[in-house]
C-alpha cells in the first residue's frame, strides 16, 4: 500500500454518508481515522444544523477517550470550539461504561435503580463480594440435594470456583437475560451439557437386561475361578447385575474399576487372569472369557462416561446456583447503599434496552444519536456488542432514510491486538461485525476497509514481525508495510546460555543483563528519530526513551533491583501490590503496633525498617530485656519510643490522614525509602491520599483503617501502586506490562523474560463456560470430569494464540530499537514450550538469526543490522537534523534526583532539615497577626492548611470540597455552628477572590508543567534539604515558584517584612527548581491569599 492508495482508504473511512469496517495493523494510524472521521461527522451535523452530540465516539478506556478528545479539540473550527466552550453543545467520547452510565442515569426507574445510584469504590468490592459468597455457602449448607454434586470439592475450592463465576458475571448476566431470566440459564445448561440424557441414558443402562444379565455370567464365571473370585470382586459384578438406582450401581462400579482399567482410566489390555491360571469348564473357555471380559470393560465404560458427564451437569447446576445465590447478596449489598459496580452498568444497560420498556428509549435513541463510532473493536466483549447492537439496530435493517443524515457506524479494531480475554473481550466479534455489515448494509452505504502500512516502527523492526507471525499465523496474517525507509533501526535477542555440569562461567542474571543492555544504550548514544513538524530529526537516546515491557509482574522487584544497582533511574507504570512496597508497609505496621500494642511482630517489622533502622541484633536485645518489648525498647531507645509515644497519644484523636502526615514527616520516610526508589515518595504520598479520603468517608477510627487494609490483603486485591506520572519523571525508564502498554509506542523497548512460559497455558480456569444458540456449556476443574478437559483442550487453544498475540503487541511498541532478553534453559529443549523465545525460534526471522555472536561469556546475542547506529557528531543530510535542546520537552533530571536521594559519607556529617527550617524562626509573628478575617477560635495553622487543600484539589481538577476538608481538621469540625459558619464564609470568599482573579489564571491552570505540592530532596552542601512546594510552573527554560501564605497584609512596610522574612525559604525552593528541572532561571513568588496579592520574592 502506497501513499497515495493509504490516502485513498483514509478518505473513504472518513465518509460520513458510509458505515465503514476498519482493520488497521499496529502503528497504521487507526486513532487518526477515528478522529478524522469524527470531525467530519461534526462538520456535516453542524452544516445541516443538527445537534453535534448526535456522533457517539465510544471507547474502551478512559485514557483512550481522553487522548482522542484531546486530538479532536486540538482540530476544532473556532467557531465549534466556541460552542463547546459556552456550553452548547458537547463532544460525546467516551467509554462504554460512561455511555451506560449516561443511559441508566436518563431511565433510572425503568432500569431498577435508585436515581441517585452512585459507582463502587474499587477497594470495597473484594470485601462485599467475599461476603455475599460466605453468606451463600452458610445458606446452601442447609439444602442437602443442591450441595449433594459438590461433595467432591473443599471449602476453599468452593470459594474459589464462585468467586471466579463473579468475576465473569457480566457474561453470565448476559446469558441470564438471554435466556430469560435465572431459571432459564439453568435450563440452558442443563440442554448444552446434555444433563438429561445422560440421565436417562443412565438409568435405562442398569435396568437394561442386557446390564444384568452381563454381569450376573460374570459374576457366574468368577466363582469357577477358585481364588480370582475375590480377586476380581465377583460379588461385586453381582451386586451390580441387582442396583436399582444410579448411584448405587455407580459406587459399585468404582470398585470394579481397577479389574477393568488402569490408574489412569484406560482399558487394560492384559486380562487378570492368564491362560496359564485359568480355569477351563465345560461352559467357559478361555475366548469366551476373553469376549466376556471386553463386553464387561465396554458397559463399564459407556455407564462410567455417561456418569461423569451427567455429574459434570449436575455439578455446574449446582454451582450456577450457588452464584446466583451469591450474586443475589452481593447485588443487594450495593442497591442498600445506592450503588452499581462497572459490571453493573453493562449489565443493566443491557437489561434495559431488552425489556419492555425498550422501544420507547431505542426510539428516543434513534433520535438522539445518528451516527456510532467505536474504538478498538478487538476488545469488545459479547455483553458490550450486545448492548451496541441493540442500539445499531436501525443501521443494520437499513432505516433512517427519511432522517436528515443517513445512521451509520464506524468499528475500527485489530485482531491481532486482541489482548484482554480476561477481561471477556472476544476478537472473533470484529469478523462478525464485517459479515453482518456485508450482509446487510448495501454496498453503496459501506466500505470494508485495511490499513497495513507502518507509520510507527523502522523497517528491521516490521521486517522481524512480519516473518515471525506469517510463520506463527500463516495465511492469516497480511505483513505490514515500512514507511520509514529512511531510517535505520535495530533488533537484537540475547540469550543467556545455561551453565552444564563442569562447565565455564555461567551467564549473568537476566535482570543484570537488562541493566548492562540499557545503560549501553544511553551511553553508546544509540540513534532515535523525532519528528518535528513535517521533518525528521535524531538524537541519542536517553533513559526516558526507554521502556521495559514485562509479561507478568513475577520478577518485576529483580528488574527493579538491578536498574537501581547500575544507578539507572525508573518508575514503574501502572504497578500492583502497593500494600507490599516497604514504605507502605513500614508505615502500615506503625499502624498496626498503635492499634494493637500487644503487636510485637508489627512493632519488630516497624523498628527494623529505614524509618528506624535497627538491627536484628537490636531487636534481639529488646526482647531479651524482662520479655517486655516496649518497656525495653523506652529505656534503649529512647528516641525511638519519644516519637511512638507521640503518634500513640494522637492516634485516638487526630484524623488518620494527620497521623500517617506526622509518621511520615517524623521520621523523613521519603528521604529514608526515597534514597533507594523514588517511587517511595509517589507511594507514600498515595498513602496520605487514601487516608484523606477515608477520612472523609466517615471512618472515625484507626481501627477502621487497619482492619480496611488487612481486609484487602487477606481478600488478595492487588492495589495498583502510585504511578510517577509527573512529567518530569519522563527522564526515567518506564516500566509495565505489556497489557499497560497498548496503545503507547516507545524510541527503544526492552524485553525480558523472553523464555517465559505463561501459568495460564498450563493451569486451566476453575470453570469453563461456552454458549451458542441458545446452549450453554459449562465445566468445573475435577480431576474426573471429561467434559472440563475437552472444553480446556478448546480454551488453551484460544490462549495461546493470545499469549502469540501479546508478543506482536509488545513487538509493535517499539519505534525505532527493539532489544528481547531470554535466560535459555538446560536440558534438551532450552527454548521453552510456547514461550515468546520458542516462537522466535520456530520462525528463525532472518537476517537477525544469520548474525549471532557471543558477546560476553555464555550470552549470544543476534542482531540485525549487527551492530545498532549510534549518534554521529555531525548532523544527518537532508531533512532530518539533530535535535535543538530547545524542542526538547523540558523534564526532572531523574539522575540530579537520585544524586540528591544518595546517602551521604558519613564523615561529612551531614545535617536533615526542611527548607522552613531557613526561615528566621526568632521573629516569627505571633498569632494574632498571622490570623486572616474570620474566627478567633480556628487557628491560623488550621485556616492556612484548609486554603492551602482547597488549592491543591482546585489545581487538579479544577474544583475543592471545602466542608469534606474541613471535616478532617477536628479543630475546625468541632467549632459552634455560628463559628463555623463564619469561618465557611471567609474562606469561600478568599479561594472565589484568589481562583476567579484573571491575573492568577496562569498560576492555577491545569496545563503539562505545572504541579501542585510537589516534595523535593535537594542537597545543599552537607545539609539535606526536604520540603514541598505549594506550585510550580515549568515554561521553556523558565521555572516559576509560587508559596501560598494565608496572612493579612496591612501595609507596604508589613509587605516588606514578610518578603524579607521567607526569602531564604523561597530561595531553597528556586535553587531546588532549577536543580531538579535543569533550567536556566526560576523566579519566586509569595501569593498572599486574603489580598489575592502576588508579590516577587526571587529574581522576578
Amino acid at each position: 500500500m502506497n501513499s497515495d492508495q493509504r490516502n485513498q482508504t483514509m478518505s473513504k473511512a472518513a465518509d460520513t454518508g458510509k458505515s465503514v469496517h476498519l482493520s488497521a495493523s499496529a502503528g497504521s494510524g487507526k486513532t487518526r481515522a477515528l478522529k478524522d472521521r469524527y470531525l467530519a461527522l461534526l462538520d456535516v451535523l453542524d452544516n445541516r444544523g443538527l445537534n453535534i452530540d448526535q456522533s457517539v465516539a465510544i471507547t474502551f478506556t478512559d485514557k483512550a477517550a481522553a487522548e482522542i478528545k484531546e486530538r479532536v479539540m486540538r482540530d476544532l473550527p473556532e467557531a465549534m470550539l466556541k460552542k463547546i466552550i459556552r456550553g452548547r453543545q458537547d463532544l460525546r467520547i467516551s467509554t462504554i461504561h460512561s455511555f451506560c452510565m449516561n443511559l441508566l442515569k436518563r431511565y433510572p426507574l425503568e432500569a431498577g435503580l435508585p436515581p441517585d445510584f452512585g459507582v463502587l469504590d474499587a477497594r470495597d468490592q473484594a470485601s462485599k463480594i467475599q461476603k455475599a459468597i460466605e453468606d451463600s455457602l452458610e445458606e446452601s449448607d442447609r439444602e442437602p440435594e443442591l450441595m449433594a454434586p459438590l461433595r467432591g470439592f473443599t471449602a476453599d475450592e468452593l470459594i474459589g470456583t464462585v468467586g471466579f463465576l463473579l468475576s465473569i458475571r457480566s457474561r453470565l448476566k448476559r446469558m441470564e437475560i438471554d435466556a430469560g431470566g435465572p431459571e432459564g440459564l439453568l435450563r440452558a445448561v442443563r440442554s448444552g451439557m446434555g444433563t438429561e440424557q445422560a440421565g436417562a441414558e443412565l438409568t435405562a443402562l442398569i435396568s437394561s437386561a442386557e446390564w444384568r444379565a452381563l454381569f450376573m455370567q460374570m459374576e457366574l464365571f468368577l466363582r469357577s475361578q477358585d481364588n480370582f473370585y475375590e480377586e476380581c470382586n465377583g460379588a461385586g459384578h453381582g451386586s451390580l447385575a441387582a442396583a436399582q438406582n444410579v448411584q448405587t450401581a455407580y459406587r459399585i462400579s468404582e470398585s470394579l474399576t481397577p479389574v477393568y482399567f488402569t490408574q489412569k482410566a484406560e482399558p487394560r489390555k492384559k486380562l487378570p487372569i492368564s491362560r496359564t491360571k485359568f480355569r477351563a469348564t465345560r461352559t467357559f473357555r478361555y475366548p469366551v472369557y476373553e469376549a466376556l471380559y471386553a463386553h464387561v470393560q465396554d458397559a463399564l465404560s459407556r455407564f462410567l462416561s455417561a456418569y461423569r458427564r451427567a455429574q459434570a451437569g449436575y455439578e455446574a447446576i449446582s454451582l450456577l446456583r450457588l452464584f446466583q445465590r451469591a450474586e443475589e447478596h452481593y447485588q443487594e449489598s450495593k442497591l442498600r447503599e445506592g450503588l452499581l459496580d462497572f459490571d453493573d452498568l453493562e449489565i443493566y444497560a443491557y437489561r434495559l434496552l431488552q425489556g419492555a420498556e425498550a422501544p420507547d428509549i431505542l426510539y428516543w435513541l434513534d433520535r438522539k444519536i445518528l451516527h456510532f463510532l467505536v474504538d478498538e473493536f478487538q476488545d469488545t466483549s459479547d455483553i458490550q456488542w450486545a448492548i451496541l447492537d441493540k442500539l445499531t439496530e436501525e443501521i443494520f435493517a437499513g432505516q433512517g432514510a427519511d432522517k436528515r443524515m443517513l445512521p451509520t457506524l464506524f468499528v475500527v479494531g485489530d485482531e491481532k491486538q486482541s489482548i484482554y480475554r480476561f477481561r471477556e473481550a472476544n476478537y472473533r466479534l470484529i469478523e462478525s461485525v464485517r459479515v453482518k455489515m456485508e450482509k446487510n448494509i448495501p454496498p453503496e452505504s459501506r466500505e470494508i476497509l485495511t490499513l497495513h502500512r507502518n507509520f510507527r516502527s523502522t523497517p528491521e523492526i516490521i521486517e522481524t514481525v512480519n516473518q515471525v507471525f506469517t510463520r506463527l499465523w500463516e495465511g492469516s496474517y497480511q505483513p505490514s508495510e515500512a514507511d520509514r525507509t529512511r531510517h535505520t533501526g535495530s533488533v537484537q535477542l540475547m540469550e543467556l546460555l545455561p551453565q552444564g555440569p563442569g562447565e565455564g562461567t555461567a551467564a549473568p542474571a537476566e535482570a543484570a543483563v537488562l541493566a548492562q543492555e540499557i545503560k549501553k544504550v544511553v551511553e553508546q548514544r544509540s540513534v532515535i528519530y523525532e519528528k518535528d513538524g513535517g521533518d525528521w530529526k535524531t538524537r541519542s537516546a536517553g533513559f526516558g526513551d526507554c521502556a521495559v515491557l514485562i509479561q507478568s509482574r513475577t520478577k518485576l522487584k529483580e528488574y527493579e533491583a538491578a536498574l537501581q544497582r547500575e544507578g539507572i533511574p525508573y518508575r514503574v507504570v501502572g504497578g500492583i501490590g502497593f500494600y507490599e512496597e516497604d514504605e507502605v508497609q513500614a508505615v502500615m505496621n506503625v499502624l498496626f503496633f498503635l492499634w494493637n500494642r500487644d503487636d510485637r511482630l508489627a512493632l519488630a517489622a516497624a523498628l527494623k525498617s529505614p524509618l528506624f533502622g535497627l538491627t536484628d541484633k537490636d531487636i534481639f536485645d529488646l526482647t531479651q530485656d524482662n520479655g517486655n518489648m516496649v518497656d525495653a525498647l523506652r529505656r534503649q531507645r529512647p528516641a525511638a519510643w519519644e516519637l511512638l509515644n507521640g503518634w500513640r497519644k494522637n492516634a485516638g484523636l487526630a484524623p488518620l490522614a494527620k497521623l500517617i502526615h506526622l509518621i511520615i514527616n517524623d521520621t523523613g520516610a521519603s528521604v529514608r525509602f526515597g534514597r533507594r526508589n523514588p517511587q517511595a515518595i509517589f507511594n507514600l504520598d498515595k498513602l496520605l491520599d487514601t487516608a484523606r479520603e477515608f477520612d472523609r468517608r466517615g471512618y472515625t477510627t484507626l481501627q477502621d483503617f487497619v482492619e480496611w487494609v488487612k481486609n484487602i490483603r487477606e481478600t488478595e486485591q492487588r492495589e495498583a501502586t502510585a504511578d510517577m506520572n509527573l512529567p518530569g519523571f519522563q527522564g526515567a525508564v518506564s516500566i509495565m506490562t505489556v497489557h499497560k502498554a497498548k496503545g503507547l509506542e516507545f524510541p527503544v523497548v526492552f524485553l525480558p523474560g523472553m523464555n517465559a512460559q505463561p501459568k495460564s497455558l498450563t493451569t486451566g480456569p476453575p470453570a469453563i463456560i461456552e454458549d451458542s444458540n441458545g446452549a450453554a456449556r459449562m465445566a468445573i476443574k475435577d480431576a474426573a470430569s471429561p467434559v472440563y478437559d475437552e472444553m480446556w483442550e478448546r480454551e488453551r487453544a484460544e490462549l495461546l494464540r493470545e499469549h502469540q498475540r501479546l508478543l506482536y503487541v509488545a513487538m509493535t511498541r517499539a519505534r525505532d530499537h527493539l532489544i528481547m532478553i531470554g535466560a535459555l534453559a538446560a536440558g534438551k529443549t532450552p527454548a521453552k514450550q510456547n514461550s515468546w523465545l520458542s516462537f522466535m525460534h520456530d520462525a528463525s526471522p532472518q537476517p537477525l538469526f544469520q548474525n549471532a555472536r557471543e558477546t560476553a561469556p555464555a550470552i549470544m546475542a543476534y542482531g540485525y543490522p549487527e551492530s545498532p547506529p549510534v549518534t554521529a557528531p555531525a548532523p544527518s543530510p537532508g531533512p532530518m537534523q539533530p535535535l535543538s535542546a530547545a524542542r526538547v520537552d523540558r523534564a526532572v533530571d531523574v539522575s540530579a534526583v537520585k544524586q540528591n536521594l544518595l546517602p551521604v559519607p558519613a564523615a561529612l556529617s551531614p545535617e536533615w532539615k526542611r527548607a522552613t527550617d531557613f526561615v528566621d524562626q526568632s521573629g516569627e509573628q505571633g498569632p494574632e497577626q498571622l490570623q486572616g478575617p474570620g474566627v478567633p477560635s480556628i487557628s491560623p495553622l488550621a485556616r492556612g492548611t484548609v486554603l492551602h487543600r482547597c488549592l491543591e484539589d482546585f489545581t487538579t481538577s479544577g474544583q475543592y470540597d471545602l466542608e469534606g476538608i474541613m471535616r478532617e481538621l477536628p479543630e475546625i469540625d468541632r467549632a459552634e455552628g455560628t463559628e463555623k459558619e463564619a469561618f465557611i464564609a471567609g474562606a469561600e470568599a478568599v479561594l472565589r477572590s484568589v481562583t476567579g482573579n484573571r491575573d492568577l489564571a496562569w498560576v492555577f491552570e491545569r496545563r503539562p508543567g505545572a504541579y501542585s505540592e510537589l516534595p523535593f530532596l535537594y542537597k545543599r552542601g552537607n545539609d539535606l534539604v526536604s520540603g514541598i512546594i505549594d506550585r510550580v510552573v515549568v515554561k521553556g527554560n523558565k521555572g516559576f515558584v509560587i508559596d501560598y501564605k494565608a496572612i493579612v497584609i496591612e501595609n507596604d512596610e508589613a509587605l516588606a517584612s514578610w518578603k524579607d522574612h521567607y526569602r531564604p525559604q523561597i530561595r531553597i525552593y528556586c535553587e531546588a527548581v532549577k536543580e531538579i528541572f535543569k533550567l536556566s532561571s526560576v523566579e519566586g513568588y509569595l501569593l498572599f491569599l486574603d489580598s489575592s496579592r502576588l508579590e516577587p520574592v526571587i529574581g522576578a
